[in-house]
């Protein structure tokens, strides 16, 4: 019977976590990172609306959490991060500040326009995302396009306030790494990295300070239809609540596949 995959999902301020993971532990880095604007979604949906998200203010984190990026991050391999038109120098900077290099903006195109000035601006409908390397790594496949067009995800179904598509998570997944090899999503939100890699059979280690997030996350994958082929492990950094429900150890696991 073949190893289980592995998939350890980690509660707690990503800037205090990553310093503790190992040099050149990660295949691919995927995150959808605080935007420092912020945010609070205004549109109009059955349920309550979502608070304001946590840590979304700005500061140095961007160019902390880029060094660190590049030195967990293996040689010849990719990241991903999620950003916007108006952040989107600052993260530049920072990824090319901390020796990545710069390869190309990926644009999301959303089936569905967002809110914003309803009528002194037009309606957004995109989201880049940059990509950017250590080293060199051929992207797997045929050649893509840099623009990339996936549903959102409907109000009736968000979770979280930012949340992605897990399909478009899947794709850049299946680019940039092979089955077995580790994602690491430092500002993982409901796990929905974490969920596309285990759709793609990748390990994963996923951070995320919410609790009532990672909470929610979990459920998710304990009910997903590879989890009896992953071993799911949950830490609690000592001195925090812990999400009801939730079994798991006190402190931060290696960044380790397998």
């Amino acid at each position: 019977m073949p190893p289980k995959q592995t998939g350890k999902i980690i509660c707690g301020d990503s800037l205090k976590l990553l310093p503790q993971l190992p040099d050149e532990s990660a295949d691919l880095i995927l995150t959808d990172p605080p935007y420092a604007i912020n945010y609070r979604s205004n549109r109009r949906v059955a349920r309550p609306k979502f608070n304001h998200i946590a840590g979304d203010q700005p500061g140095d984190w961007m160019e902390e959490f880029a060094r660190e990026a590049f030195r967990i991050l293996k040689p010849d391999r990719h990241l991903y991060c999620f950003c916007r038109f108006d952040t989107y120098p600052r993260f530049f900077r920072a990824f090319e500040d901390a020796n990545f290099k710069m390869k190309r903006t990926l644009i999301w195109v959303k089936d569905n326009h967002g809110s914003g000035d309803l009528r002194g601006d037009y309606a957004p409908k995109d989201e880049w995302i940059i990509f950017a390397q250590k080293g060199r790594r051929t992207l797997r496949g045929r050649r893509a396009d840099n623009i990339l067009e996936f549903p959102k995800v409907h109000s009736s179904q968000l979770l979280h306030p930012t949340q992605k598509p897990v399909e478009l998570l899947r794709f850049l997944i299946e680019k940039s790494s092979e089955p077995g090899e580790l994602v690491l999503d430092p500002f993982a939100g409901v796990l929905t990295v974490a969920e596309a890699a285990m759709d793609m059979k990748r390990c994963f280690i996923a951070i995320e300070t919410s609790a009532v997030f990672v909470k929610t996350g979990i459920a998710r994958l304990r009910t997903h239809s590879h989890a009896d082929k992953y071993d799911l492990e949950f830490f609690m950094p000592a001195g925090r609540p812990r999400p009801a429900g939730n079994r798991g150890d006190e402190g931060v696991p290696p960044a380790r596949c397998g």
